[in-house]
């Protein structure tokens, strides 16, 4: 899928302010029908999810199905993130907005009644959807939601460094492999095939916790484009969650390559620049250096210039000893 920013949209691209639970909920119910190996690390969720699951969740799995693109009036564009303000504007969705938004979801017959006539743009269903929503986020997403949060918050402020300190330009190439940014088109390898337009209405970057790919919100009016990305993984998930298939730098991977090298290897799960690489370990950029060519001699990292920046990311070696 292939996004294309104007310079309009150029001058509107911003960080989601925080965690949303609206967009995590969303992607979830996506990570919950997967079964790829990018999914493992949620594996004990799911299981523990599914497990408590009611009837209605059918119609939140028939609308936010993996691979596809996320019905925009199920994440609105928003100033804040409180989630029942975010319930609230959902079920204020107007007929021909919700008609819009579903007009490419395949039917599905087995369908509750009131599921069946949201694509038609019927509104009558939106309580029970929003219901269904509450009882959903309460179930797979609540009793861990303090451990998403602030890890979505730590990559988010990594992101924040870069858009202050490098740009546009830069913020949009540290999401690198998972999105390719060549202005003016951001590619994102999701396995669907198409192009979103923004309209010059910008694009809100949200790193995501509950995520294994990028996923695209297509915009809604007057609202951007929403790109779901996965946060950086800093540490095991709470219990609430399951186990975390990555260890932390700062056992076994440490001892194998020394703290700074493992943080670095880790921090490079999403690749970034020798100025942010260097700002996150609390070194000197020619520290970086040293230590990042170590790192490439040992076949775990590329290096690569692009333009100004000196660009850093993991080989598909360095994915495997990190367990990304």
């Amino acid at each position: 899928m292939r996004i294309e920013l104007t310079l309009q949209d150029l001058t509107r691209v911003r960080l989601a302010p925080e965690a949303d639970p609206l967009a995590e909920l969303v992607s979830s119910l996506q990570i919950l029908q997967r079964r790829d190996a990018g999914s493992a690390l949620f594996n004990r969720w799911r299981h523990r999810v599914r497990l408590g699951l009611g009837e209605a969740a059918s119609a939140l799995l028939w609308l936010c199905r993996p691979y596809a693109p996320i019905p925009a009036f199920l994440v609105p564009d928003r100033d804040e993130t409180d989630l029942e303000a975010g319930f609230a504007v959902i079920g204020r969705t107007g007929p021909l907005c919700l008609k819009g938004a579903l007009r490419d979801v395949p039917v599905n017959r087995d369908l509750p009644a009131w599921a069946a006539g949201l694509v038609d743009g019927d509104t009558a269903g939106l309580p029970k959807l929003v219901q269904a929503m509450q009882d959903y986020f309460e179930l797979a997403l609540a009793p861990g939601w303090e451990s998403a949060r602030i890890q979505v918050d730590a990559d988010r402020g990594m992101r924040a460094q870069l858009l202050l300190h490098d740009g546009v330009d830069a913020a949009l190439t540290s999401l690198r492999p998972m999105v390719r940014w060549a202005a003016p088109v951001l590619e994102v390898g999701d396995g669907i095939v198409g192009s979103v337009g923004s309209g010059g209405a910008g694009l809100v970057v949200s790193p995501t916790y509950f995520a294994v790919c990028p996923v695209i919100v297509p915009p809604s009016g007057e609202a951007p484009v929403r790109l779901l990305y996965p946060s950086v993984r800093q540490a095991a998930p709470s219990t609430g969650y399951g186990r975390d298939v990555r260890r932390s730098p700062d056992t076994a991977l440490a001892d194998l390559l020394g703290p700074t090298r493992a943080a670095a290897l880790a921090v490079l799960a999403v690749g970034c620049s020798t100025s942010e690489l260097a700002a996150r370990l609390g070194v000197t950029p020619s520290a970086v250096s040293k230590h990042a060519t170590v790192l490439r001699r040992a076949g775990l990292i590329t290096t690569e210039r692009d333009r100004n920046a000196v660009l850093h990311s993991l080989t598909p070696l360095g994915s495997a000893l990190l367990g990304t």
